[in-house]
């Protein structure tokens, strides 16, 4: 028997059904009936009006989701809110997905607030590349040496951790600039020149 089949189950908020494995690694995802995916036509004029296919009001991801399956998400405008659980793990960790370190999981998103847990260790590669995020909170539990987790991307307002404030800044063209203990052997995601940030606050 499949292992996948065998331990597969179904966990439910109000945005939808997903189907996660012995893991908790979502494999698909069924809308509720008052949440559906709309089919979408978006004219991509230029590198920072990102294209999306579908459009799907909320996406809130429930407890007991430690991480998602690559290209999971990709290419979907989130118009009202998009929630992760405390306690997922990893969005997009190659541990999770053994052919490549590339997820796409949120790429070419449009997405409203963004909080990413405490509980996240990493984010994949691409995990949201070319997306337009209006603001997005990172925790400083996380830690990665590589920084192609957000390229292309466009982000409203970055809200960092206090304890960064001096050590990260923007310049006048909107790129990141780390100095001090921030190296890129731990946070390499806040070096990637083609990430546009509008704001920079610290909470």
């Amino acid at each position: 028997m499949n292992l996948f089949l065998k331990t597969k189950r179904e966990i439910y908020s109000e945005s939808g059904t997903f189907v996660i494995d012995g893991n908790g690694i979502v494999q698909c995802f069924e809308p509720a009936e008052n949440n559906p995916f709309i089919e979408e036509k978006t004219e991509l004029k230029d590198n920072y009006s990102h294209y999306t296919g579908r459009s799907i009001r909320t996406f809130i991801v429930p407890e007991g989701v430690k991480g998602f399956v690559s290209d999971f998400m990709r290419g979907v405008r989130v118009t009202e809110c998009f929630e992760l659980p405390e306690g997922l793990i990893s969005i997009g960790n190659h541990s999770f997905d053994i052919d490549t370190r590339v997820s796409c999981i949120f790429a070419n998103c449009n997405l409203p607030s963004v909080v990413i847990p405490q509980s996240v260790q990493e984010i994949g590669i691409f995990a949201f590349g070319h997306s337009h995020i209006k603001s997005l909170q990172l925790p400083p539990s996380l830690h990665s040496p590589y920084g192609r987790q957000f390229k292309d991307s466009y982000i409203g307002t970055l809200r960092l951790p206090k304890e960064w404030k001096g050590m990260v800044t923007l310049d006048k063209h909107n790129n990141l600039h780390r100095s001090g203990i921030l190296n890129s052997n731990d946070f390499g995601y806040l070096g990637w020149p083609s990430t546009h940030v509008e704001r920079l606050e610290f909470y």
